[in-house]
């Protein structure tokens, strides 16, 4: 701990105020501090070089000379800043105050007396407003009172019912607390881990050190329920890695270990390696491509483009979904146009050759006002999902007229292109269109790492799932007929804790975490064929019956190709679906009745073996890679019949 630089032995208390991006907070949150009873303390704001008016608005209140502030030049992330203010604090004990947070008037003067008047205790908090209407000793309740320890050390299960899914048990806003543990316990820093369970691993380090926690009595602060809170830009509905990345402008450069508690997770570091090289220029007659939209699970595939010889540029749907992919990415050379004031005038300045726009339903309304800018430039519009979707969040409009006015149209399949035909009353001309899956990944994962079968050693059928449990449950039936099933990422087995509790009861049930791209052969390649959604259609081969189950491609189709695996899908022969269309082209399809006939056909070796070797034989169908050549050409006839509209 640093000597007090002003010499005061009155000073006791450091509170330490990270901020980003807060300047319409920042007021609030000092002047609670400045209305405390207790007076011996110092601030020590810490702004992680916020684009807003945060250093303006903070100026004035600089003139107490207890408030020290410190820019940082770049946002380094909440671990960074608070280890910063650490190493800056003077005060016997430590508080935080979030610039987005308040305390009331009595906080500081609770937790000193608490920490003064018991030795043995390391940590002391106040009761906590959160959620607008919502007040607990902790954030996961009050009976953890005196039990704090144990449940840092020992955390519950979480499930998709778990109200605050990162485990924290404290708000930085909450805490004061001894520095006996400083040279021990630091905070994660984001070149590290990027996480929304920091504070919950800070406060478990200290636990760890056998650190003592204790309770004000009273709730003396709030943590203050904004859609930006940090948590919810990692795991809220419109949080996630790219969400993150936009919020905190992440450079390109600086690729984050990605490890949320609930969502996919991504260490960046690890799989981009090999598409962060820098490249050559374009080639002499290369196309300056516009990405506008979103590139869902598998963003790099796009930099086959690149290398190919085109140029790539990223303007982005502003609040994807915590799966979704949108710049800056951490990997190639894809120059981004913020979407914000002036971004038409950017855009006019690149001058590209094609927009290409997609993907997800929820980036329609975005597509849309990028289409009705009017910029003059050729508009292809690759459509991967949720029409249905559309129809029910009222962008069907947007949907259409995307459709009917774009110079290209891309669906994911014959299926799509044609349901939508009917909806138009046949208004497309197929010659603009054309069918391609919109989310195919990287010739780069599809390596020869190929694994013996797991059924040649015990003789029973395994299989895979590598996505949501969609209609495999009961597990139990799979269980009976002893069929294995071997589910993978924790993510989607937060979201099936029952059909997890009875498949494990069975043991033909075994989880394993989430396979990264550079395993899939590897991994998955052991398994003797993969679910995907299963139901039974209902479309009697009338396409206008169908529903988002028959048209669907769903991502996990590379995964699997790229490993060779035959589909497990339910029997819907009597109808028309995108899945099953494409598993009868290549004849690669299992399709099953019940589950003792699933067994049956596991077991005819012969014929699983020739899925199998077509399964192997087409899987260069599922690369991204495969179709750009196809895909550029595309892009050049819209060229020309834009040129061709305008007269140019």
């Amino acid at each position: 701990m640093k000597a007090n630089s002003n010499g005061s032995a009155a000073l006791a208390v450091s509170v330490l105020m990270p901020t980003y991006k807060q300047a319409a907070f920042i007021r609030r949150a000092l002047e609670s501090l400045l209305s405390q009873t207790f007076e011996r303390w110092e601030l020590v704001i810490v702004d992680g070089a916020s684009p807003d008016e945060t250093e303006a608005l903070v100026q004035p209140y600089l003139s107490d000379p207890r408030i020290h502030y410190h820019r940082l030049p770049n946002p380094t992330g909440l671990g960074e800043a608070l280890n910063f203010a650490t190493g800056h604090a003077h005060g016997r004990y430590l508080a935080y105050l979030p610039s987005d947070d308040v305390i009331y008037p009595d906080h500081l003067q609770a937790l000193y007396t608490l920490l003064e008047s018991n030795p043995h205790v390391d940590v002391a908090y106040g009761g906590v407003r959160w959620r607008y209407e919502q007040f607990s000793a902790t954030l996961q309740g009050d009976e953890l009172v005196g039990r704090e320890s144990d449940f840092l050390l020992n955390p519950p299960l979480v499930t998709k019912e778990t109200p605050l899914k990162n485990g924290n048990l404290l708000a930085l806003v909450q805490a004061m607390y001894r520095r006996n543990h400083e040279s021990v316990v630091r905070w994660t820093t984001q070149d590290v881990e990027t996480s929304d369970h920091l504070e919950r691993d800070f406060w478990r380090g200290l636990a760890r050190q056998g650190a003592a926690f204790a309770y004000s009595g009273d709730i003396t602060c709030e943590w203050v329920d904004h859609p930006d809170q940090r948590h919810k830009l990692i795991v809220g509905v419109a949080g996630g890695l790219a969400r993150f990345r936009q919020y905190y402008n992440v450079p390109r450069e600086q690729p984050l270990n990605w490890q949320p508690s609930w969502g996919p997770c991504v260490d960046e570091r690890q799989r981009y390696t090999a598409f962060r090289q820098t490249r050559s220029l374009p080639n002499a007659d290369g196309l300056k491509i516009l990405l506008v939209g979103e590139l869902g699970f598998n963003p790099e595939r796009v930099l086959a483009f690149e290398e190919q010889g085109h140029k790539l540029y990223g303007l982005w749907y502003p609040y994807p979904e915590s799966w979704d992919s949108t710049g800056p990415h951490s990997f190639g050379n894809i120059e981004n146009i913020p979407y914000e004031p002036g971004w038409i005038d950017r855009v006019r300045a690149v001058q590209p050759d094609v927009i290409y726009a997609l993907l997800n339903w929820q980036a329609i309304p975005f597509i849309h006002s990028i289409l009705e800018a009017r910029l003059e430039i050729p508009f292809v519009f690759h459509f991967k999902e949720g029409p249905f979707i559309c129809q029910e969040k009222g962008t069907w409009p947007q949907l259409v007229q995307l459709v009917t006015e774009s110079d290209g149209q891309i669906f994911i399949n014959r299926e799509s292109y044609e349901w939508m035909q009917l909806a138009l009353g046949h208004a497309l001309d197929e010659d603009r269109v054309m069918i391609l899956d919109g989310d195919l990944p990287a010739q780069t994962w599809f390596t020869e790492d190929w694994s013996p079968k797991l059924s040649a050693q015990d003789g029973e059928p395994h299989t895979v799932c590598a996505g949501r449990i969609i209609g495999i449950d009961p597990i139990t039936a799979l269980a009976a007929a002893k069929i294995h099933v071997h589910f993978y990422g924790v993510q989607f087995h937060q979201m099936s804790p029952n059909f997890i509790r009875n498949g494990l009861s069975t043991g033909y049930l075994h989880l394993h975490p989430t396979v990264e791209p550079s395993e899939w052969v590897r991994e998955l390649s052991q398994y003797d064929a993969a679910w995907f959604h299963i139901f039974d259609s209902r479309n009697r081969g009338d396409l206008r019956r169908a529903n988002w189950d028959d048209l669907n491609l769903p991502a996990r189709l590379g995964t699997y190709a790229a490993a060779g695996l035959p589909w497990i899908l339910k029997d819907s022969r009597h109808s028309r679906t995108g899945l099953q269309s494409v598993a009868q082209q290549y004849d690669l399809g299992i399709f099953f009745s019940t589950p003792e006939d699933l067994a049956a056909q596991l077991h005819d070796r012969p014929r699983l073996a020739q899925l199998t070797a077509n399964a192997c034989a087409a899987r260069m169908q599922f690369a991204f890679d495969t179709h750009v050549g196809a895909l550029v050409a595309f892009f050049r006839r819209a060229i020309e019949r834009a040129g061709v509209r305008s007269g140019v």
